[in-house]
């Protein structure tokens, strides 16, 4: 009797074709978890703009307590007036403010600089003792003032402003050809467009006091004055005078020139000698107000980023600005990291798993989050070394146990620092950020076709092979 076999259900001819192992879905399983492990990316972005919420409103309870950013208006003379611009209708009249600025100023500030701490964050406050020195031609107010006017000489005063009274320390000390003016707030009234209003609009608040005998005065008024007050961010001056110089000296080692003019010389901090000292000088064309005129707009002279003279005395680049400018390339950071596993896994032969790739995304989104805890603490530089060696070193031992090799972990050690400082160039290098990033990425995805140029993305099994 002959012996039978039982065959087993037919096998499938296809089979052969069926990818086993494809490297490509794999790359593409890659590129996908890359763009979503940046999404926690987002979430840090979030608690970096409430920190930073935070630091705001440190700032705003130390201003509140000494000052806030200050914008001084040195001395200008402003004389009301009434006037019928119809003589029919005497009856109808208006009312305005002929003013005249100083045909020379100069402005000396010393600005000390401490820092205050408020919970965790430090905030930088100064005091600033300011000396004015102005000179008048009493001809150019009665110049300015419309034809068929009629002066208020009773309400002329020589004026001075600060833009937050709660810094001022002392009183302001101003004299008019060496006799004292008594300087008294001078608040502005709002109220209808045809009332008498003899305090002029400024931006800032104003202090006033009389000039005696300037109704008759022919020669110049010569006009000093000296005052002290503190604040905190910026400090400026308005050009107060046709031709305005304006010299500032402070002992903060990071100024931050800003204003619509820039100083036309400054010294840096040098080691052993500790501040700055900065000149400006706003000529009458320059500055591009009237030297005299009716309803000037006071405003026009300390009008922020426009025409003062500023320095801002803050960190330049706060923690918070260096871990947002890190975040920006957070998705294509995680993409490096994510193609050097993929090489790893496809030049060693072990299998990764996707959810072995989302614990390595997550690390690096927790690579910012102790970033910016520390950098609060300790500035950017040493915060990006410890969270940098904390994540490196995390993502480095967990290749060596995923790939079961030492030299893996090693090779992931050297790749992962290189990534990293990288990210570093790139904080630092602001100007040069996006040229850096754009190589970084063309020699990431050059290094990654190198490597896998011979590669079967299919995973197929060819007709015919040998099983």
């Amino acid at each position: 009797m002959s012996e039978t076999s039982q065959a087993g259900p037919p096998a499938n001819p296809l089979a052969q074709f069926i990818p086993q192992r494809s490297a490509g879905l794999k790359l593409l399983l890659v590129c996908g978890l890359a763009l979503l492990m940046a999404i926690p990316a987002l979430f840090v972005f979030g608690v970096v703009q409430d920190r930073r919420m935070g630091a705001d409103r440190a700032l705003t309870e130390v201003s509140q307590a000494i000052g806030g950013s200050q914008s001084l208006l040195g001395p200008v003379l402003v004389l009301p007036f009434s006037r019928a611009p119809n003589p029919a209708r005497p009856n109808d009249v208006v009312y305005g403010n002929a003013i005249a600025f100083a045909e020379t100023g100069t402005a000396d500030a010393d600005v000390q600089v401490t820092e205050r701490k408020r919970g965790i964050h430090t905030i930088p406050v100064f005091d600033a003792h300011v000396t004015f020195d102005a000179t008048f031609d009493p001809g150019a107010l009665r110049a300015a003032l419309p034809e068929g006017a009629e002066p208020v000489w009773a309400d002329a005063r020589l004026y001075m402003g600060v833009s937050d009274t709660r810094g001022i320390r002392e009183a302001f000390r101003v004299t008019a050809n060496g006799k004292p003016v008594a300087m008294e707030p001078a608040p502005y009234r709002y109220g209808m467009d045809q009332a008498y209003q003899p305090v002029p609009s400024s931006g800032v608040s104003l202090a006033g006091g009389v000039i005696g005998d300037l109704q008759t005065a022919e020669t110049p008024i010569r006009v000093t004055a000296a005052l002290r007050l503190t604040g905190a961010e910026r400090f400026a001056v308005g050009p107060f005078a046709k031709d305005t110089s304006f010299s500032l000296k402070s002992n903060w080692d990071d100024p931050s020139f800003q204003g619509g003019k820039l100083p036309d010389s400054h010294t840096a901090s040098v080691k052993g000698v500790e501040g700055f000292t900065a000149s400006w000088r706003v000529p009458y064309l320059a500055r591009d107000i009237a030297g005299a005129g009716s309803n000037i707009e006071l405003s026009d002279v300390t009008e922020y980023n426009r025409r003062d003279m500023a320095v801002r005395f803050m960190k330049e680049v706060s923690p918070y600005q260096s871990v947002e400018r890190a975040l920006k390339y957070a998705a294509m950071f995680i993409g490096f990291v994510f193609l050097a596993w993929f090489l790893f896994e496809v030049t060693s032969g072990a299998r990764a798993h996707p959810a072995q790739y989302v614990l390595v995304g997550l690390a690096q989104s927790i690579f910012y989050i102790l970033l910016l805890a520390f950098a609060e603490r300790m500035g950017f530089d040493g915060a990006f070394l410890i969270a940098a060696v904390m994540t490196v070193g995390l993502i480095s031992a967990y290749a060596m146990s995923v790939f079961r090799s030492r030299a893996y972990g090693l090779r992931a050690l050297g790749i992962l620092s290189g990534i990293y400082g990288l990210i570093y160039v790139l904080m630092r290098a602001e100007s040069h950020a996006l040229l850096a990033g754009a190589l970084a990425s063309f020699a990431a995805i050059a290094l990654t076709m190198y490597m896998t140029r011979n590669v079967d993305w299919y995973g197929g099994r060819k007709a015919g092979a040998a099983a």
